[in-house]
């Protein structure tokens, strides 16, 4: 009885293949806020200038979000959008 239990827990697990418990992916929330600040540029020197992007990205290709980025007269938005599975970044600023 024991031998057959053991046989079809290992015919169960066989059959399910492996099973991910790998965390996903996110983009690093400095480097990203850093390359969406050079996209709008002109920040290093404007005081009290900031990027402010969404936390936790998991990196998915297609995926897209915005960023808001605060420096000078008005605050913009910049869209982006990730291209690869290696985390490459579209980016397009917005008002």
């Amino acid at each position: 009885m024991i031998a057959a239990c053991a046989v079809a827990v290992t015919v169960k697990v066989l059959t399910l293949g492996a099973i991910s418990v790998e965390p996903p992916r996110v983009l690093d929330q400095t480097a990203l806020e850093k390359q969406v600040a050079g996209e709008v540029g002109g920040l290093k020197n404007t005081p009290g200038a900031r990027v402010v992007c969404p936390l936790s990205v998991v990196v998915k290709e297609g995926a897209a979000f915005d960023c808001r980025v605060w420096g000078g007269n008005n605050p913009k938005t910049v869209h982006v959008t990730i291209t690869s599975d290696q985390g490459a970044l579209s980016m397009e600023s917005g008002d």
